[in-house]
């Protein structure tokens, strides 16, 4: 498909179900990259400076210098993000207080959740531990990790052998939820929404209980889900950006728009960016495109 496939940071690390989690949107450079929303305000990099704007596009301010940064997390009061070398530094949302807190040359993944940070490294396994880098914990020893992975109430959700697992997040009661899977992966209430290969060039974009039972496809013609907001499903396909309601009823087309990658749905708005290249905003019935800058 045209935007980026599955969480993996050694490229990008995506978007995801918490609050705070942010995405890569376009090449690092002249355009904004590694946008992620918080508390009402965009933090992103854009020319090896890091910056905040508020959610309206004012108040843009310069956080620091000479970042280079191969993702950004933030949340409550701090921002985490990992250097090329896959360090993890946390510091305060006013650009205070850098400090590292993790040296994992193979991390592949990083999700914020309360007081905790769970990541993976490959081929070790997932690891959890706190905010501020003490208690780290191995939950589980997982091979072929294909690096996508959520966190939703009390279980974590990843990806093996293109089959959906989950396990309690002490890493207890693991399981296997569903097979098949090629692409995205999202989790809402009690429901799993995924991409389900099913021949050549024939994808579904299936959802199943967190349980295991229930599944269904939603969504045919080489479809793909990419995030969940609020009641809403929005996908892709070939000619263009569409949405439906979470059962897969009510779709419709929203715009012709072929998205690389969708950053993120915060507010009235959809934020994504085009490969290598400008990330751009759109009212979430596909109308007013804006420009980011």
């Amino acid at each position: 498909m045209r935007r980026m496939i599955g969480i993996v940071l050694a490229v990008v690390l995506s978007l995801a179900a918490i609050s705070g989690c942010g995405m890569m949107g376009g090449k690092q450079g002249s355009y904004p990259s590694n946008l992620v929303q918080s508390d009402g305000w965009l933090y992103y990099m854009q020319e090896s400076s890091l910056y905040k704007m508020k959610a309206d596009w004012t108040g843009k301010t310069k956080l620091a210098d000479s970042f280079d940064a191969q993702f950004i997390k933030v949340e409550g009061d701090y921002i985490y993000y990992a250097d090329k070398e896959m360090n993890l530094f946390r510091m305060k949302t006013d650009g205070t207080g850098n400090a590292k807190i993790l040296s994992e040359g193979s991390m592949m993944e990083l999700l914020v959740s309360g007081d905790w940070l769970y990541y993976n490294v490959k081929p070790s396994g997932i690891y959890r531990m706190r905010t501020d880098g003490t208690e780290k914990t191995k939950l589980a020893d997982i091979g072929n990790f294909m690096g996508e992975m959520k966190v939703s109430g009390d279980w974590i959700y990843y990806v093996l052998d293109r089959s959906i697992y989950r396990m309690r997040t002490d890493g207890t009661g693991q399981e296997k939820l569903a097979d098949n899977k090629t692409g995205m992966m999202q989790v809402k209430d009690e429901w799993v929404y995924y991409d389900e290969s099913a021949g050549e060039k024939v994808q579904y974009v299936t959802r199943i209980r967190n349980d295991g039972t229930e599944k269904t496809r939603l969504v045919s013609e080489s479809s793909a889900v990419i995030a969940i907001d609020g009641d809403w499903l929005y996908f892709d396909k070939d000619d263009g950006l569409y949405r439906s309601k979470l059962d897969g009823t009510g779709a419709e087309k929203l715009n012709d728009v072929k998205m690389w990658n969708l950053i993120g749905i915060w507010g009235d708005y959809i934020y994504y960016s085009e490969y290598e290249g400008p990330v751009y905003r759109i009212n979430l019935d596909g109308s007013g495109r804006m420009e980011l800058k």
